[in-house]
């Protein structure tokens, strides 16, 4: 029912208003927030740093130095997320997360840089999956990007 809704009420802008006030409407429903959000796969607890940048093009140096940081704890087994406005995020790294074994022993992993219209878009979720292998010797970020649209 709320579709036939949007519809008529779209159809009567058009009519009324034009193209104009369609492409405003529609614009405003479409996506503005890049979702990141980490997830450790692992028997140990992962703490780690990310940085993001509203320039697409900076580069990896820059990021780390400039950018906006972002440290984070996760559990073993635990997950966290956040959303920022797809304007701020356009480019984004994790520089540092290790696995937490004994202190602050444990392998360390990194990301390459990922470039809003590259590795995702507007509305996209970006899931950090963090993982070690049964020896514990080797750990691993991995990423993924689910669609919003």
């Amino acid at each position: 029912m709320a579709r036939k809704q949007f519809i008529i009420i779209g159809s009567l802008l058009f009519l009324v208003a034009g193209c104009d006030a369609l492409t405003a409407l529609l614009g405003n429903l479409q996506p503005n927030l890049v979702t990141v959000e980490l997830v450790n796969n692992g028997d140990f607890p992962v703490e780690g740093t990310l940085f993001y940048d509203n320039d697409q093009d900076t580069i990896e140096e820059i990021l780390v130095e400039t950018g906006t940081e972002r440290a984070f704890t996760l559990a073993a087994g635990g997950r966290s997320s956040f959303s920022v406005n797809c304007d701020d995020l356009q480019a984004i790294i994790i520089d540092n997360a290790s696995l937490q074994i004994v202190g602050d022993v444990g392998p360390e992993a990194n990301t390459d840089v990922l470039r809003d219209g590259d590795e995702f878009g507007c509305g996209d979720t970006i899931v950090f999956t963090f993982d070690h292998s049964n020896a514990i010797l080797d750990f691993d970020v991995t990423v993924t990007t689910q669609s919003g649209q």
